[in-house]
């Protein structure tokens, strides 16, 4: 596959720990490549998949027999040869207390670890818990969103400072990417419109219930990732604060999105506008989107007005991104949160 390493997620991890990515930019003070797109496409697809049973932050590879992008990942942070034998062990992806109609719920996303037959292990863990709100109109039959009633609002909110996913490889460097929906004031544009606020990420039904059609408003999303090193360096690689509100409709048990969803990019202080054009979420077993595309443009800086292109094809967090300059290159989406 080919790649770049100032794509610095999680598939080319180990790229980011050896040379050291340090902030999320490419020397120019502008948004590199991919990064608008892959945090807009990393909000919507966890806030589509935030409840039991979900995929919510793993690709989890008991789901499929061919080998998983996590798998891939692990294998780049530091290869171990595939004639050795893995166990994994996860758990988590569930609701608490059991699911029973309209209330406030604990959601505990999945978290796992390998360990080879050579001693080594890695890990994918959550290290807290998302808020669930299911209002009035929910049924008691449903946790999942897309089967909801009409009317029904589920609200996901994290406690102040968020929850954090931390992929662990087995030398001990590590990759966190923590999901904070208490993101007023985390932008570095005090005029942003739509100004983000503390009020979660929320799904509605329509009027004819989520098997047909419902809205998503992200009001504010504060997202912070960090690389660290098991000799102590660490580096920030993100720091973004996203608004967005979309259409999701029905079509042969799928949901088909469309709508923008808009990325504060803090540390290059620049803006981009993300484009959600039918990405549609077909298959049950991945978080991510197995159809459509999103198009990604610099909103502020020098370059405003250049887009880029990411293209989701059928098999699971595998995509192709259209760059600014016109260059075509795959992109393994890691991020669900």
């Amino acid at each position: 596959m080919q790649r770049r390493d100032r794509f610095c997620s999680a598939l080319i991890f180990a790229a980011c720990v050896q040379g050291g990515c340090g902030a999320n930019n490419s020397g120019s003070g502008e948004v590199v490549d991919g990064q608008g797109s892959e945090v807009a496409v990393s909000v919507v697809s966890g806030a589509l998949n935030n409840s039991g049973g979900s995929t919510l932050g793993w690709n989890g590879p008991r789901l499929r027999a061919r080998q998983s992008t996590f798998e891939r990942a692990l294998e780049m942070l530091n290869p171990v040869g595939v004639a050795w034998a893995a166990t994994w062990t996860c758990t988590g992806g569930s609701l608490s207390p059991v699911f029973a109609g309209p209330a406030t719920y604990t959601y505990t996303p999945v978290s796992c670890s390998v360990t080879w037959k050579n001693g080594k292990t890695a890990s994918s863990y959550w290290d807290g818990s998302f808020t669930l709100v299911y209002g009035a109109s929910c049924d008691a039959q449903h946790p999942r969103i897309g089967q909801q009633a009409a009317d029904c609002s589920l609200t996901r909110t994290t406690d102040a400072g968020g929850n954090t996913r931390t992929l662990t490889g087995p030398e001990g460097n590590s990759y966190s990417v923590t999901h904070d929906t208490n993101g007023f004031g985390s932008g570095y544009d005090s005029a942003a419109s739509p100004a983000p606020n503390d009020n979660g990420v929320v799904v509605t039904c329509g009027a004819s219930g989520c098997d047909t059609d419902g809205t998503l408003v992200i009001n504010g999303s504060h997202l912070t990732g960090t690389v660290a090193t098991a000799a102590g360096r660490t580096a920030m690689l993100w720091d973004h604060t996203v608004t967005g509100t979309l259409s999701a409709t029905a079509s042969s048990g799928d949901w088909v999105v469309n709508g923008t969803v808009t990325v504060e990019h803090n540390i290059v202080q620049r803006t981009t506008s993300t484009a959600f054009n039918s990405v549609t979420f077909g298959d049950a077993n991945c978080c991510f989107p197995t159809a459509g595309s999103v198009t990604t443009t610099k909103q502020s800086g020098p370059h405003a007005g250049k887009y880029e292109t990411l293209s989701f094809g059928s098999v699971c967090g595998e995509a192709t991104l259209t760059t600014f300059s016109g260059s075509t290159v795959a992109l393994t989406l890691e991020h669900c949160i």
